[in-house]
């Protein structure tokens, strides 16, 4: 019965091996973070206003919301949007094409709002009002504003492609708004108003009651594209000013990685030769369960997906040695049952059960610590906590399972039965001399 249920862990640990080996190779490769290929980092700052005075939470909750669906319609992965104190928000976009195009679709406060004209009552005619010296006509809100756009998407707007239109479609509240508006003001025009200005005024001929409009503005292709994706990502709660903007080269977090994983490749070297050395056939079991325990950690990296930085990688290096270090408790205590004269097999078990209690409480500590800085760290602080906390999961698997049943199969085979085979020389008993 033991060998096979060893044998149906081991098929087990194969066929995860295999999945996680096709996941590997067949995926796009890992994401980047912004230290290793570049990007922008922004700090952005929420400012209050009549009717928002406190910057609360569910504000900046909403900002960062905002903020994310923006960056989702750039079309660039795996951004970093981190609260910094009461009222910042710092953005981190790794590998951006256009920095420029990004820093005005991410931190431009867009307002789009539907106006009708404010009518003299006694006259008949639209009021005027000066605005920085110039006499304007004078428009009034209707109650229709970008916070009830469901969807928003560029378009053609004639045959030769030269002139661009933004479609809008509204949610049912604004459905119902929109088609009470243009049925009032059919006959009269419609005010399209973009952060404090007129765009268009176009006639209403009908009531438009299908619940979508279109925005003619002058727009080229670019720009269209750019206003529809912040009416698609939403309004923020409150403006939000730009206090930092800097772009990130990727220079030397590429030097790192490549010293990092130089650095990984000698140390994993020197470890397996190690083990191989002093632990002999534990040792190679080991190695082989190290080997195991890379491919599954890198699948994972990709499932997640997790965004490798600097950071990330020395928690992964890190945790490659506390892997090893979970063997080596083992080992020992395997050897020790050996020198107390048990057999090869129960040496194996006892030193397993032994050291089982000792590498749950580190790998506990470890991770408890692991969630600390997640929830409280920033971006790259949480990069190196994720990965090396997933590689103490991942480890522990490898250590205790993969090792422990690779090495009850090792041992089944006879030549391998051997204590000094395990780094353990027992002395012969001495004789003792008769007297007559």
């Amino acid at each position: 019965m033991l060998l096979d249920n060893q044998r149906k862990i081991i098929l087990f640990i194969i066929l995860i091996l295999v999945i996680a080996g096709i996941f590997v190779n067949q995926t796009k490769p890992i994401s980047k973070g912004l230290d290793i290929q570049g990007g922008i980092s922004l700090v952005l700052q929420a400012t209050t206003t009549d009717k928002v005075p406190e910057i609360t939470q569910d504000v900046m909750h909403s900002a960062i919301s905002v903020i994310r669906n923006r960056v989702d319609g750039l079309g660039v992965a795996e951004p970093m949007l981190q609260q910094k104190g009461t009222d910042q928000i710092i953005v981190e976009i790794p590998s951006v094409r256009d920095p420029n195009e990004a820093v005005r679709i991410i931190g431009e406060t867009t307002e789009l709002r539907f106006m009708e004209q404010d009518v003299d009552p006694v006259t008949g005619t639209q009021k005027t009002v000066v605005k920085d010296g110039q006499t304007e006509l004078a428009w009034k809100f209707t109650g229709l504003d970008g916070f009830m756009i469901k969807d928003a998407r560029p378009s053609v707007a004639n045959s030769m492609g030269t002139d661009w239109q933004v479609s809008l479609t509204f949610d049912n509240e604004g459905k119902k708004l929109f088609g009470d508006i243009t049925t009032k003001l059919v006959g009269k025009p419609l005010g399209i108003e973009l952060d404090g200005k007129i765009i268009s005024s176009p006639v209403v001929n009908e009531p438009i009651t299908g619940g979508s409009a279109s925005i003619h503005g002058g727009f080229t292709a670019k720009t269209a594209q750019e206003l529809a994706i912040k009416l698609r990502a939403g309004q923020f709660p409150v403006p939000l000013k730009m206090i930092e903007n800097r772009t990130v080269g990727p220079t030397l977090g590429q030097e790192a990685v490549d010293k990092s994983t130089i650095a990984g490749i000698i140390g994993m070297g020197c470890v397996i030769l190690f083990m191989f050395l002093y632990y002999r056939v534990p040792g190679l079991v080991a190695a082989v369960a190290l080997m195991i325990y890379a491919i599954i950690a890198l699948a994972i990296f990709k499932l997640v997906p997790v965004t490798l930085t600097v950071p990330g990688i020395a928690g992964f290096v890190l945790s490659i040695g506390m892997a090893v270090d979970a063997n080596v408790l083992i080992f020992e205590r395997t050897k020790e049952e050996l020198r107390a004269g048990k057999s090869i097999h129960n040496a194996v078990e006892a030193g397993f059960e032994r050291a089982f209690t000792s590498i749950f409480d580190s790998n506990m500590t470890t991770l408890i610590s692991c969630a600390v800085l997640f929830y409280f760290g920033t971006g790259l602080i949480k990069g190196f906590a994720l990965t090396l906390a997933i590689g103490v999961l991942v480890s522990m698997f490898t250590a205790i399972t993969a090792s422990r049943n690779f090495l009850r199969t090792v041992i089944t085979i006879k030549r391998f039965k051997k204590p000094a085979l395990f780094g353990v020389k027992l002395s012969k008993p001495k004789q003792v001399e008769k007297t007559a």
